[in-house]
């Protein structure tokens, strides 16, 4: 049996996931609604239902198990009444050879007691994702149901409503991206949350997989028939009251050996309360590169791979800066984020980057974003552009912040002209940010110390642990990584002689910040841990060139 409201709430007071005054509120308003407080608070907190139930086993001292390694506890279930065990939500499952009885409500004891003596032995309680525990029960129940019940059964699921809590999940965990991918044993749903997959729990057949694909490509404006050419498209996507939000949807679909896979990605979710300071920029870096964007012409480049964060910086950045008095303009191809008093173009088909913007300067700009450097025809208009009185920001594909000067060379700019117009290059990675609510201290080790070039033998570092906060990753959130290269008359006249790379790192100085060193400082402050930073970058500083 599902746990009640108030003892879900109760547990998330006790675990500080949500605060009294906040519920008062919610209560009173559930009251005047006629709807759920939790689906209310859930809406409220943007939270998922499982970081609740994880409050509930902490407040009871109880293990929380993930569900990736658990299994069924075949010998012990075959003791258990079908009807008890679906009513209660009760079950003896194994996790690395360690016998569990996983509950719904810890607090039914009537329940729980019964099920002990079923058994004949006291087995450790614990709790899962609730979502997960009644898909096990489902799936371990249904080998002995009739097929005709199977086929009814499948029949009835409504893929409108299950596409909109998948989605609705995926918004109230926060994921980035959400995969469908069609496998030998039917439907895997999996979430990108803080960077890292998380599998949702469904029992969805080949059926209901082409079923929801076909729901997906209908959204997008794809052809449905088309199931061989991998297809491009989007949606604005509008979740009901309570969340009552609406973002858009990116939707990539490619053929494979078992049939379509569909990536959506989850567009301007929360672009109102981006700042530079949230991005996890250090004071340094903070203060030359708000002097950077408020400079009146010049250009500043974002780098690094797909997912690293750079649109995200661009957005912070415009807000930044967004005034009554300037007129701001962007070509993204799609619009990731909507900001008010800008004027955003999205380019397709009709439209190239080079045709957009070429078309933006004849509207009068202060500043211009370009989505992204793709060519030599982009690549000289922003150039250009900058040389002729406008901030220009935009974003490329490399691996640092140096390279983005060869980049540019390589598509056809010329040197002296980067030269004259560069301001900044700033390379991004993205990693998870310790929890504050459960990060533990403990001191350096030997080898911490020599990475972090340290000999400070009483230097303390964070590890992460996990707890409801951060359902138990011991991540919360994420937060980038900098590689700074800021330009000064000096290294404009480098870049304008066509210099290597080496020469213009090992000329850079104190104008250079490597992305190892501004990992490090971010280690040190107990932002994130030294695994997270050696998993988006190489140990560089500027005593490895040579200074």
């Amino acid at each position: 049996m599902p746990l009640t409201d108030e003892k879900l709430l109760e547990a998330g007071l006790h675990s500080g996931l949500i605060d009294i005054a906040t519920i008062d509120k919610l209560k009173a308003e559930a009251r005047r609604k006629r709807c759920s407080v939790i689906e209310l608070t859930l809406a409220h907190y943007r939270l998922p239902i499982s970081s609740l139930h994880r409050a509930v086993a902490e407040k009871n001292s109880l293990s929380y198990l993930e569900p990736v390694a658990l299994s069924i506890d075949e010998s012990l279930i075959k003791k258990l009444p079908v009807s008890l065990v679906k009513r209660k939500l009760i079950l003896p499952v194994k996790q690395n050879d360690k016998a569990f009885l996983v509950v719904a409500d810890p607090t039914d004891r009537t329940a729980i007691d019964t099920i002990q003596r079923l058994l004949g032995q006291l087995l450790p309680l614990a709790m899962t994702d609730i979502n997960y525990l009644s898909l096990l029960i489902k799936r371990q129940f249904n080998h002995n149901a009739n097929q005709a019940a199977d086929a009814s059964a499948t029949d009835e699921i409504d893929l409108v409503n299950l596409l909109d809590e998948i989605i609705k999940e995926a918004f109230l965990n926060k994921a980035s991206d959400i995969h469908f991918v069609t496998e030998e044993e039917g439907l895997r749903v999996r979430l990108r949350i803080d960077g890292k997959l998380r599998d949702y729990p469904i029992e969805a057949d080949a059926t209901i997989a082409a079923g929801l694909v076909s729901r997906i490509k209908v959204l997008a404006n794809l052809d449905i028939a088309e199931q061989r050419q991998p297809q491009d498209g989007g949606c604005s996507y509008k979740l009901a009251a309570p969340i009552n939000s609406e973002f858009n949807i990116r939707v990539a679909t490619a053929p494979t050996r078992l049939g379509e896979r569909i990536t959506l990605r989850l567009l301007g979710q929360q672009s109102g309360g981006m700042t530079l300071t949230a991005l996890g920029m250090l004071a340094a870096d903070l203060k030359r590169f708000r002097q950077a964007i408020q400079k009146p012409y010049g250009m500043i480049l974002l780098t690094g791979p797909t997912g690293s964060g750079k649109s995200t910086t661009l957005c912070a950045a415009l807000q930044e800066i967004n005034k009554p008095d300037i007129n701001i303009m962007t070509v993204e191809n799609p619009i990731e984020y909507v900001i008010p008093g800008v004027s955003q173009l999205q380019t397709g088909l009709k439209i190239s980057f080079a045709q957009a913007l070429r078309s933006l300067l004849r509207h009068d700009p202060d500043v211009l974003m370009v989505g992204e450097i793709r060519d030599y025809e982009t690549a000289d208009v922003s150039v250009k552009a900058a040389m002729t009185g406008h901030l220009v920001f935009s974003t490329l594909h490399t691996n640092n912040a140096v390279s983005a000067v060869t980049r540019l060379i390589d598509i056809g700019c010329e040197a002296f002209l980067i030269g004259s117009t560069m301001t900044a290059v700033i390379a991004q990675r993205l990693i998870r940010r310790l929890c504050n609510n459960c990060k533990q201290v403990r001191p350096a080790t030997d080898d911490e110390l020599s990475e972090l070039d340290c000999n400070d033998k009483t230097l303390t570092l964070f590890d992460s642990i996990g707890c409801a906060n951060c359902q138990g990753t011991g991540f919360k959130g994420r937060l980038a990584l900098f590689e700074t290269l800021w330009f000064d008359e000096s290294l404009a006249r480098l870049v304008s002689q066509g210099c290597s790379e080496e020469a213009l790192e090992q000329a850079a100085g104190h104008n250079l910040t490597f992305m190892w060193e501004d990992g490090c400082q971010k280690v040190l402050k107990g932002m994130t841990t030294l695994a997270e930073v050696r998993g988006v970058t190489i140990v560089k500083t500027r005593q490895a060139i040579g200074e």
